[in-house]
């Protein structure tokens, strides 16, 4: 082992030795990466490094879920040994928001809202679905890590923006876009955790709709339910995506009811 991995080795165990004192400093360990400048973007780039690192873990999250993302396993897709890593990202948590962060800068920002408020926050919405499709892990991890990141602080202050023509305070305006975001990831997080379910018990949707009709057809005939039955026997079927989209819309909703009430 070399000197350096001793040196990462033991800031490892301080970093965990804090943590289980209940050092609240150590919530915030490894945020300090995502501020400074990487090795890779100071001409210091080696065999190994942090961008390299991040891809790695990025690229087993999407196909696997972020539980699968390890030290172990990052520095086995690389070649070398785990405690090396600790040179560049200090633990996995450090690393999630890392993750956030680069999944984050994909995607550029436009230049300026376009004047429809209502009009960019359901866009908003339908952009941050796409991108959890894109990464399924993303939902879970900013549970986990709050996305203090320059790229999640970026598309938060244009979210913002979006709202600036309206009467309603910074904050208002903030709780809107808080809102719409946690809709959009819970909406996601459900779509997920029902598609592992329908993977794990191999069936399809059709086969779930045909086999809940003998189930669902005792609990409406029994009248008990009249509302419940309504609900189920009038409303179109919609996907996990159009189920998402009603629901943002209620929320665009209160927000125009929010802002006519201000002016």
């Amino acid at each position: 082992m070399s000197s350096g991995e001793r040196r990462a080795r033991v800031r490892g165990r301080n970093r965990q030795r804090d943590r289980e004192a209940g050092d609240a400093r150590s919530f915030w360990d490894g945020y300090e990466l995502l501020w400074a400048p990487d090795q890779a973007a100071t001409g210091q780039r080696g065999p190994l490094d942090r961008a390299r690192i991040v891809q790695v873990a990025v690229r087993i999250a999407d196909a696997e879920g972020l539980a699968a993302v390890t030290m172990r396993r990052i520095a086995h897709e690389l070649g070398t040994g785990a405690m090396s890593l600790y040179r560049h990202v200090p633990d996995k948590d450090a690393l999630v928001s890392l993750m956030i962060d680069s999944a984050q800068g994909e995607d550029e920002l436009p230049d300026a809202p376009s004047g429809d408020w209502r009009a960019d926050l359901r866009s908003l919405a339908t952009d941050l679905w796409d991108f959890t499709q894109r990464h399924p892990w993303y939902p879970e991890a900013v549970m986990e890590r709050p996305p203090i990141t320059p790229h999640s602080m970026a598309a938060f202050e244009f979210a913002i923006s979006i709202l600036d023509g309206t009467p309603l305070s910074v904050a208002d305006r903030a709780a809107i876009i808080i809102t719409v975001s946690n809709t959009v990831l819970a909406a996601a997080q459900n779509a997920a955790a029902e598609a592992r379910l329908r993977a794990r018990l191999q069936v399809t949707d059709e086969e779930i709709d045909h086999s809940a009709g003998a189930f669902f057809g005792k609990i409406l005939a029994s009248g008990r339910y009249p509302r419940f039955r309504d609900a189920m026997t009038s409303a179109e079927r919609l996907d996990p995506k159009g189920e998402m989209q009603v629901s943002v819309e209620l929320i665009l909703d209160g927000a125009a009811a929010r802002i006519a009430a201000a002016g």
